[in-house]
This record gives structure tokens, C-alpha cells and sequence, in this order.
């Protein structure tokens, strides 16, 4: 037993160099140490012990740190494991690791092991009342988004409705971040053509964005150009090209030099333009942007 102590103890010197050099950037000095600290660990902890899991996160967070995601993952794994099997469930520390878990496999491509690790961090998230609403929100954004990405578009629509619930339980109905989700939304309704839906939700944002914003904020033009872009899609001519000239006209008064979502309106407008025969016109348009943006 006066061994393990002194494990103990020699593990709690280890993590304060550990914690020393990563501070100070000297990231292989605090690699070696991390290791010597872990195998010391797991000598005098047991391997459900929070600070096993602790030891085997701190080696996988210095690995992340220095670029190899993939020597990192493994430690994170066990960590994870480790504390997902702790008695009481300390939520905060599984939710802190599996949304660590759910970034890093989405930076190494494996998209349904981050999905699954993003639905880890919401369901330990939800148990801690001090969690910022905008964590879950980007959370539940993130994976609505691996899911269009992957194909399964009709999966993605629950997550971007439970973020709305969320943002509006915490915001009240007519928050400039309830709008972005609404508009996030509705792009989604407009890319699976339902177009009725898309329509609403759109009206919906840009009233908000409307009652909140200067009339040149560009998320007022980004409103009018992707419910331009719903009527275009129906075949309704003359709303898109009047939504079209709006979202142009405030980018022009928000801005001189205005950005590349300018230039995005301008060729959806052009598109429209030479589907009505009006190719000089289109071409005039396309080329006033491009001017605009120099």
C-alpha cells in the first residue's frame, strides 16, 4: 500500500511538470513525462479511477495538440470509456470528451464515429443546467450537417428543430440567433425541395433579422437572397428578380467593396436573368459585381 502511495504522489509531480511544459510549448518534453505519468497511473489507480482517465486524456490532449489525431485518438477512447463507466456519472467530464472526441474524428474524417461521439457530448450536455445554449446549438448544427454531407439528408432535419427549440427556449422567438438557425433551416427545406416549407421558415428569419438589424446588415441581404433563391427553384419569376435586386442593393449600401456572397448573388440573378432571354443583361449585371469587387 506505501507503494501505491508513492505512486500517487509521484503520479501528482508528474502532471505538474506535465502541465509546466505544455504551458511553456516544450510539447515531446511534455509527451515523455505524460507517458511516464500514465504508466504510473496505472500502477496505483484502478482503470475505473477519474484519474486514470485523467492521465490517459492528458497523453492523448498532447498528441492532438502536436498534429498526430491519430496517435491521440486511442487515449481519448479509453478515456472516454473510463468515464462513461463512472458511478455517479460525472456528466461534465463525459461531455468535455466526447465533444473533444466528436471534433477530432470529424477532423480525421470518420464521420459516423464523430456523429456518434457528438450524441454523447448533447446527452451528457443536457444534464448540466450552466452549459451555454450556443454549445448544443453548434453541436446539434454540426451533426445535421455531417448528415446532409454523408447523403442522409432526411436524418439532419430533427437536429436542426431540436437546435431551434433550444435557441428559442433560451432567447425568446425573435433572437438574431434564433434567425440564423431558422435560416440554417430553412437552406436545408430549400436543398430537399420542399419548397413551401423553405419559404416560411425564410420569411420567418427575415422578418426577425428586419425588426433587429440596420436595414444594411448583411444577414438581411443573405435573408432576401435565399428566399430569391426559393422562388427561382418554384418558377416564380418576379418575386425572385425583386428578392434578388433587394439582397444586391443592401450589400451596395452596407458596403463599397461588398464580399463574395455579393458576387453569389449576382450569378444566381444572371442565371435567372438568361432563363427570361435577357443574356446582355445577365452578362451587364455579372460584370457590375465583378467591379464592385475589386
Amino acid at each position: 500500500m506505501s507503494r501505491v502511495k508513492g505512486d500517487e504522489r509521484l503520479w501528482g509531480i508528474l502532471n505538474d511538470k506535465l502541465d509546466m511544459l505544455r504551458g511553456a510549448g516544450q510539447l515531446p518534453d511534455a509527451v515523455r513525462v505524460a507517458e511516464a505519468a500514465l504508466e504510473l497511473a496505472r500502477r496505483a489507480f484502478s482503470p475505473a479511477d477519474p484519474n486514470y482517465a485523467l492521465s490517459l486524456e492528458k497523453l492523448g490532449q498532447l498528441h492532438d495538440q502536436g498534429g498526430d489525431r491519430a496517435a491521440a485518438k486511442p487515449y481519448l477512447v479509453q478515456a472516454h470509456e473510463v468515464l462513461a463507466r463512472g458511478e455517479p456519472p460525472d456528466h461534465r467530464a463525459i461531455y468535455r470528451s466526447a465533444r473533444r472526441l466528436a471534433f477530432l474524428c470529424d477532423n480525421l474524417g470518420e464521420t459516423d464515429e464523430a456523429m456518434s461521439y457528438y450524441e454523447k457530448a448533447i446527452e451528457a450536455g443536457t444534464q448540466l443546467p450552466d452549459l451555454p445554449y450556443s454549445d448544443l446549438g453548434t453541436m446539434l448544427n454540426n451533426i445535421a450537417l455531417m448528415y446532409r454531407k454523408s447523403g442522409r439528408q432526411t436524418a439532419a432535419e430533427p437536429y436542426y428543430l431540436q437546435a431551434l427549440e433550444i435557441y428559442e427556449k433560451q432567447l425568446g422567438p425573435e433572437h438574431a440567433d434564433v434567425a440564423s438557425v431558422l435560416n440554417k433551416l430553412a437552406v436545408f427545406y430549400t436543398n430537399e425541395r420542399r419548397f413551401a416549407e423553405a419559404e416560411k421558415t425564410h420569411l420567418r428569419a427575415l422578418a426577425i433579422r428586419e425588426k433587429v438589424h440596420p436595414p444594411t446588415h448583411p444577414d438581411i441581404a443573405q435573408s432576401k437572397c435565399n428566399l430569391a433563391v426559393v422562388y427561382h427553384s418554384r418558377g416564380d419569376y418576379p418575386r425572385a428578380s425583386e428578392l434578388y435586386r433587394a439582397s444586391l442593393q443592401t450589400w451596395e449600401e452596407a458596403t463599397e467593396k461588398p464580399p463574395a456572397d455579393y458576387e453569389i448573388v449576382a450569378s444566381n440573378y444572371a442565371d435567372l436573368l438568361r432563363s427570361l432571354g435577357k443574356a446582355k443583361q445577365a452578362t451587364q449585371l455579372e460584370e457590375r459585381a465583378r467591379k464592385k469587387r475589386r
